[in-house]
Formats: C-alpha cells, sequence, structure tokens
C-alpha cells in the first residue's frame, strides 16, 4: 500500500524555507502581489513648510497659510521576476533501506537548504545592495578589529540623519563578523542574555541588530545595512509537492516551485546602507 507522502508530510516540510531563511522577521510584509505579479507603490510628495501671513486675505490673491498647491506623488512598480523550480525523483529501489518519509524528507530539507533559500536570500541582499540609497564611507577599505566599528558607526549616522532609528539591521560577512567578535565594542547574544530572536542574529553594535551570512551570499561587499520597512523579499509561490508512484515513476517524485522578487523602496531608500568590499590581500 502506498504511504500518501503529500498529504502525510508537505504540512511540516513546507515551513522549512520560512524557518531557514536569514531574512525571516527583518522585511517590510506590509505589500501583497494577492492575484497579481506587480505592485505598484504611490507616495505622496510632501511640501515645505510656508510663512504664515497674519495679515493676508485669501480672497485677494494673499494666502494666510501659503498659495495651495495640488499633492503630487511618485510611483514604483515592485514586479516579481523569480519563478524557479525543481523537479526530482527518488526511485522506489532507493526506499527499501530507509522508511519512505525520512528519504523523501532528507531530500527536500537538503535541496531547500542547500538551494533555494540560499538562492533567494543571496538574490535579496545583493538586489537591495544595488539598489541602496546610501554607501558606506569604509566602503572599498579592508576592515580590521579595530575599523569595523567604524563602519557601524557611519551606518549608525548616516541612518540617524535619515530619520532611522529603529528596526536597523547589519547583514555581515562570516569574515566581516570575524573582525567584529574582536572588537570590545560589539555585544554578541550571549553577552546580551537574549534569546536568538530570528535566524542569523549573533548580536548588536551601535543599536544595530547584526546578523551573520555566508560570504558567498554577499560577493562584493562587507555588510549590508537595512531599515526593515526598506526593503521587501516577497515569495509569493512557496510550494512543495511530493507525488508517490506518479505515472511513469516508480517511487516519489518531488517538486517545488518559488515564485517572488526582491526590491528597495524608492522613497525610502535610505534605509539601505551598502558597505562594499576592499581589495583582496
Amino acid at each position: 500500500m502506498a504511504i500518501n507522502l503529500a498529504s502525510k508530510y508537505e504540512p511540516k516540510l513546507v515551513q522549512i524555507y520560512n524557518r531557514e531563511s536569514l531574512l525571516q522577521g527583518k522585511i517590510n510584509e506590509d505589500y501583497k502581489w494577492t492575484g497579481v505579479q506587480t505592485v505598484h507603490v504611490l507616495t505622496a510628495t510632501t511640501q515645505d513648510l510656508n510663512d504664515y501671513d497674519r495679515d493676508g486675505s485669501d480672497r485677494n490673491g494673499v494666502w494666510r497659510y501659503g498659495k495651495p498647491t495640488d499633492v503630487q506623488d511618485t510611483k514604483q512598480d515592485m514586479t516579481l521576476n523569480l519563478d524557479k523550480s525543481f523537479s526530482m525523483v527518488i526511485d522506489r529501489a532507493d526506499f527499501e533501506d530507509q522508511v519512505m518519509a525520512k528519504k523523501a524528507g532528507e531530500v527536500v530539507r537538503a535541496q531547500i537548504g542547500e538551494k533555494v533559500t540560499p538562492f533567494f536570500d543571496s538574490n535579496a541582499l545583493l538586489t537591495w545592495a544595488a539598489a541602496a540609497g546610501q554607501t558606506s564611507t569604509i566602503s572599498g577599505t579592508n576592515v580590521d578589529k579595530d575599523t569595523v566599528l567604524d563602519m557601524f558607526i557611519d551606518a549608525h549616522t548616516k541612518f540617524f540623519n535619515a530619520n532611522f532609528n529603529r528596526d536597523l539591521f547589519a547583514y555581515v560577512t562570516s569574515t566581516t563578523y570575524g573582525k567584529l567578535l574582536r572588537n570590545p565594542e560589539f555585544i554578541s547574544v550571549d553577552k546580551l542574555g537574549e534569546k536568538v530572536l530570528s535566524n542569523g542574529v549573533v548580536g548588536k553594535c551601535m543599536g544595530i541588530i547584526v546578523v551573520e551570512v555566508p560570504d558567498a551570499y554577499m560577493t562584493g561587499y562587507q555588510a549590508i545595512f537595512t531599515h526593515k520597512k526598506s526593503v521587501l523579499a516577497p515569495v509569493k509561490i512557496n510550494e512543495l509537492k511530493i507525488h508517490t508512484d506518479a505515472p511513469g515513476i516508480s517511487g516519489s517524485l518531488i517538486e517545488g516551485r518559488y515564485y517572488g522578487g526582491a526590491f528597495v523602496l524608492t522613497t525610502l531608500n535610505k534605509g539601505v546602507i551598502a558597505c562594499a568590499a576592499g581589495p583582496t590581500l
């Protein structure tokens, strides 16, 4: 009797992507792509302040509050551009020495952990960096245990001057994190005595939550600083199917599809600061 892997194990397996993504809980999730491929974001343009005129009269062309002008807005189109998939077969003969569910689960976990999640996380980080509204003054230099703090001070100053003072994250390469560990100003999670809130969080520096990322995820960058509201990484379709004895197949057919993209809100792009890597030593 065939085991229905799809109905018995799929609900647990489809959660793997969300648990392992380093971006979970650190991005803007206010926008939904339900039923559409493109989301249009309209942002009203603010107006400079006028000098109030106590002697003015709205009836003779002199305006007490200033002459009224129509509210303008800017438009940003965010179109999902990543549609990735995989299809794998576990032949029935390979099941004989193992529990079918265990074998399928191991394959799915490896595929998502080694291919799907790294691809989408890396794409998001590099997309954000390319669309960053600010760059670090430390970009293009090789930091050490002392100068790595300068990178955070610079980011803190830029964020503060752009009115971003909370929900700040620093995605640092593992190499940069190693240097950060040697700086006494860095407060690790252990020192904070806090439970790790989400994947990859390793501590704080200058009030910015630090997330360690594999070097390969951020090729060309030492760190990418973000404000939560500035960045998006939607995955509209997060689909996993496991078919038992599909036509022409003796065993399990495992199929996955992931449809999404990554964006920086243009009006909040100063909430992203890119710090390019220095020359190779």
